[in-house]
């Protein structure tokens, strides 16, 4: 099974025994990972967003329904949430 990139196009091989909201890498685009969903019989994607943490550069993935002004929390601190540019990043509030 193989799935499109919403962002490049590439097909992306789905992994056996992969289930709804799996990621999976896009070998195209630099970072973007694609959140898979089994969909009226066949696997669509859309791109799971991440950000880095500012503290310790862990690379967490938002949930997809995450906006600017959402706040998160990593290593013991909390980080607001940013959208430019359609990428979203980590600020200390």
């Amino acid at each position: 099974m193989r799935v499109a990139c919403p962002d490049c196009g590439e097909t992306v091989s789905v992994p056996e025994g992969a289930t709804s909201g799996d990621l999976v890498e896009c070998p195209n685009c630099a970072g973007h990972a694609l959140r898979l969903r089994w969909e009226g019989g066949r696997w669509t994607a859309t791109l799971a967003h991440r950000v880095s943490c500012p503290s310790c550069d862990d690379v967490l993935t938002l949930p997809d329904d995450a906006k600017a002004g959402d706040t998160i929390s990593c290593c013991g601190g909390r980080y607001r949430l940013t959208f430019e540019y359609g990428a979203f990043a980590a600020e200390e509030p």
